[in-house]
């Protein structure tokens, strides 16, 4: 209730005009034959771009929009049919003559007047078809017959669709039961406008929740979430127009309360506003849940308004209302001035009563119990709430829900806060949007320059695609532009405008019809009169509010509060999971968007969650081993590992108002690209589980991955059960059985959702036959490292795995980069567990080694080594599965790169001087100084360690 310009408003001034001029006593009874009389009726119809017609076979990926005009229908195509007191079909209307007006416009004669009960239906492919005494059939778009100027569009055809279905349940009109039976225009008109509110806060709320491409509109009126929120939403329009007078100054002495959420790339967030009021001071309490982490819904106090004590600066102003003493800042915070049982009179804690610009308002109250909370909470402001709650909850004894009507007590201006050079009310010409209109003068377009076309239009955007265009001339005309299709626009309505004077100020009001409210995309007001102003070098649009207007809001007392949230919490989200729903090879944005609400959680990319993952690592191990590997940059380039090789390339990474991140692999094909949705995360193993669209040219799929996250260099090897070395006897400090080593390589490895990190031929060996692809492996350790057991410095060790095959082996070799102690050749081969298995040529020796986790760019290695010395020697007596247990960070370079190594030869004995006898050879206490038998210890025979082999 805080927000003036929150608020939305049901404007009634132009309805009461049309139903006062015009009318006729006449009305068609609800049973029986209908009186003989004819409305001209004139019908926009828009169907959602993409949406699967009868007559297509197959689909292919359409750019999204919202709505395209219709415009290729005929006679066959529209029919129109009386319902009766229980919602059934019963009779057909006769259409006289249908005449098109180009652009998805016609015009039709129809025996009826306007009435509640009167529908037009419109099948797209073909012939409507109904059944007399049957329900509504679905499938087709439908419109109430309520008004000489419709809109046929998918939300108003789901609104009354449900509509109709409800009453057929009930057998009766409900709330709509007057209207019904009487049939008097103004009700009528009253009642369209409260079906076009359901029908707009419908499409705001489900809207952003399914994609309509690739779906014909009987499988859309077929899905879960669109008759449930459809049904809510009636469900709970019904219950609060049926509601009882409430003491509105019991409810505010004890205070009530509003949810609302929010969700997008600026990220999500839970609110609950209390608002009381205790005969002297006003108090709104405002709590909230930011969701952060994996923390669960718990509100907390965020800030406390008080009426009498709380001050605010020009820093806090939202908005700005015109007074006689000019502009006057508004903090959106309402204080109680006086309150009644019936009503209490309300102002705005920048102002005074003396402003004359209160509210009055009133309420109504209706129980709660037994009914589903997802139905009450079925707004575009809170609906985001009920994927933490269970569809079958119910409130409980105690718990009411109040329906309050705030009505202005004078018209008021409100415009948006553009102290500071803030350019948020400007309004710009659609030819030159980088530059504001600065003079009224400039909004008028003469009669003998009014555009032919959207390119010659001078006007300005009411929404993305709405256009207003002012024409001096003696009727005061406005034209609204609607685009029906891409870059196709066509003139949808006129009304008028009016200069006049308000408070000093030259203003020119102007109020949108109905019709072009219906079609607006995005409209950024609540209410349809509007007005236009000079202020601060610039022209700014406004709302006007107006004296009499209502405007209704839910709220919930604090038994209704505190069971929503005490039933409201993350454990009732989806577990952590691949969810495969929407996979396909024929898909579209749309069919995407069903997977991504399908799969979704309460994850989702934002700005800050993107930003937390630049230059961190997103891995990804596909079915057959592949190791993947995303880098998002900080400049929106991003890096692509695959099996730890960076792949080349000029890349870029952006994130959609969707909340989607989209990955250009090649910035020469902007239509080859990939977006990645978050549908859930898990917070203990930093697993990411994605649901992505792969673009490529007209060709278009969806799949679903699940990658790690990994911080820069947070790789580490497993140490645990490692076996220690000796350097003075070179064996492992503890002896450890192979069949240990498999059990630590179990404990160790990081396995998460079946992802497997394992030895390939595709990570080792490349294209078979390839010698240029060739691999070799380093060893984080030998650059003096900690991360195992070998750890020398000034050395490097290079496994060098060549494809080249001999019987069940590879070819290889092991070498020693200082060219002091070793280079000697090796067998071998990848095990079905996907073990590295090497052994020397001459059997002195093998080893083992196994992945236990990667970052992508490296990998984290567990080895098991065997050398035949410690079984020839009596005092070890190792078995032949007996041996060494040692961890390590390997990573993969070209076997090019590993040098040509020349062996340094010890040098020969020295001959005894003359005259001397020659010493006796003695057998040698260990491995030759700086083989792999003694753990690579620098060459005791070299002049100077630190030589290296040419």
């Amino acid at each position: 209730m805080r927000s003036y310009m929150g608020y939305i408003l049901l404007f009634i001034s132009s309805l009461l005009l049309a139903a006062c001029g015009g009318g006729s006593d006449t009305t068609e009874p609800a049973a029986g034959t209908p009186v003989p009389v004819s409305t001209t009726f004139t019908v926009s119809v828009d169907a959602p771009d993409g949406m699967l017609l009868a007559n297509q076979q197959r689909f292919s990926f359409i750019q999204p929009a919202y709505a395209n005009a219709v415009k290729d229908l005929t006679e066959q195509n529209f029919a129109a049919v009386w319902l009766d007191d229980k919602g059934k079909v019963f009779e057909s209307i006769e259409i006289t003559r249908l005449e098109a007006k180009g652009d998805g416009i016609y015009e039709l004669d129809a025996g009826t007047r306007a009435r509640i009960n009167a529908v037009l239906l419109v099948d797209l492919d073909g012939v409507p078809e109904f059944t007399l005494g049957e329900n509504l059939p679905d499938g087709l778009f439908m419109t109430p017959l309520a008004a000489e100027r419709l809109a046929v569009s998918l939300e108003l055809s789901l609104t009354y669709y449900a509509l109709a279905q409800r009453v057929a349940a009930d057998e009766n009109w409900g709330v709509f039961n007057d209207v019904f039976e009487s049939g008097a225009q103004g009700a009528v008109a009253l009642a369209l406008e409260d079906i076009n509110k359901i029908a707009i806060d419908i499409r705001d709320t489900l809207f952003p929740k399914i994609g309509v491409q690739g779906l014909s509109l009987k499988d859309l009126m077929s899905l879960t979430i669109v008759q449930t929120m459809t049904e809510g939403r009636l469900e709970r329009f019904f219950t609060e127009q049926s509601a009882a007078i409430a003491n509105i100054l019991a409810i505010l002495n004890d205070g009530y309360w509003e949810i609302s959420t929010t969700e997008g790339n600026d990220g999500k967030g839970i609110f609950a506003d209390n608002t009381s009021y205790d005969g002297n001071e006003t108090t709104v309490t405002e709590y909230n849940w930011d969701k952060r982490g994996s923390d669960d819904i718990t509100l907390t106090e965020m800030f406390t308004y008080l009426s009498n004590s709380t001050s605010f600066g020009t820093e806090d102003v939202k908005s700005q209302v015109l007074t006689d003493q000019g502009w006057m800042g508004l903090f959106e915070y309402l204080k109680v001035q006086f309150a009644t049982d019936r009503n209490a009179l309300l102002t705005d804690a920048a102002l005074n009563l003396s402003d004359e610009r209160g509210v009055t308002l009133e309420a109504k109250v209706y129980s709660l119990s037994g009914k589903k909370m997802h139905d009450f909470l079925s707004s575009k402001d809170n609906h985001y709430l009920t994927r933490y709650i269970p569809d079958d909850t119910t409130f409980t004894e105690g718990s009411s829900g109040f329906y309050f009507t705030w009505r202005p007590e004078s018209e008021t201006y409100l415009l948006c806060d553009n102290t500071n050079d803030q350019d948020t009310c400007r309004v710009s010409p659609i030819l030159t949007p980088e530059a504001a209109y600065t003079s009224l003068e400039d909004i008028k377009t003469s009669l003998f320059d009014v555009g032919i076309t959207i390119e010659q239009v001078n006007g300005f955007k009411l929404s993305d695609n709405i256009v207003a265009e002012f024409i001096d001339d003696d009727f005061f005309t406005v034209r609204y532009w609607s685009r029906i299709a891409a870059n196709e626009w066509t003139i949808q309505d006129t009304s008028v405008w009016a200069p006049t004077t308000i408070a000093g100020k030259s203003v020119i009001r102007f109020d949108i019809p109905d019709i072009v409210r219906q079609l607006s995309d995005d409209y950024a007001f609540n209410g349809r009169n509007l007005f236009l102003v000079e202020d601060r070098g610039f022209v700014n649009i406004g709302e006007v509010l107006l004296e009499l207007a209502e405007f209704n809001f839910s709220g919930f007392d604090n038994d209704a509060k505190a069971q929503i949230f005490a039933a409201a919490t993350r454990d009732n989200l989806p577990p952590f999971g691949e969810c495969a729903f929407g996979n396909t090879e024929l898909a579209n944005e749309g069919l995407f968007l069903n997977a991504v609400t399908e799969c979704g959680g309460d994850e989702r990319f934002t700005t800050q969650s993107v930003n937390d993952l630049v230059d961190k690592t997103l891995v990804q191990i596909s079915d057959d081993g592949e190791i993947s590997a995303h880098i998002l940059r900080g400049d929106n380039s991003w890096d692509h590992y695959r099996n730890t090789n960076e792949e080349s390339g000029s890349r870029a990474w952006s994130l959609t108002e969707d909340g989607y991140l989209k990955l250009v692999g090649n910035t020469n094909l902007e239509d080859e690209f990939d977006f990645w949705s978050l549908t859930n995360y898990d917070y203990q193993q930093n697993l990411l589980a994605i649901k992505v669209f792969s673009q490529q040219g007209q060709e278009a799929q969806i799949s679903s991955l699940m990658a790690r996250e990994y911080a820069p260099d947070s790789l580490a090897a497993c140490l645990d059960g490692d076996s220690g070395w000796d350097p003075e006897t070179t064996t492992p400090t503890v002896k450890e059985s192979l069949s240990n080593y498999n059990n630590q390589v179990q404990q160790c490895k990081q396995i998460w959702f079946g992802r497997d990190p394992v030895f390939t031929e595709a990570l080792l060996v490349g294209q078979t036959g390839n010698n240029s692809d060739d691999k070799a492996l380093t060893f984080a350790s030998d650059s003096g490292g900690d991360t195992g057991n070998h750890s020398n410095e000034n050395t490097a060790r290079y496994l060098k795995l060549s494809d080249d095959f001999d019987g069940d082996f590879f070819e290889g070799s092991y070498v020693d980069g200082s060219g002091c102690g070793f280079n000697f050749a090796i067998r071998w081969k990848i095990e079905d567990d996907g073990t590295l298995y090497y052994e020397a040529v001459d059997g002195s020796m093998n080893e083992r080694i196994q992945i236990t986790d990667t970052d992508g760019l490296k990998l984290a290695v567990k080895a098991f080594n065997h050398q035949t010395r410690w079984e020839t020697d009596e005092t070890l007596n190792y078995g032949s599965d007996e041996g060494e247990i040692w961890s390590d960070i390997v990573t993969l370079i070209d076997a090019s790169q590993v040098p040509d190594v020349v062996p340094v030869e010890p040098p020969p004995p020295t001959p005894p001087a003359e005259g001397e006898e020659p010493p006796v050879e003695e057998e040698p206490a260990g491995p030759p100084g700086g083989t792999i038998l003694n753990d690579g210890q620098t060459c005791a025979y070299l002049d100077n360690p630190e030589d290296t082999a040419p």
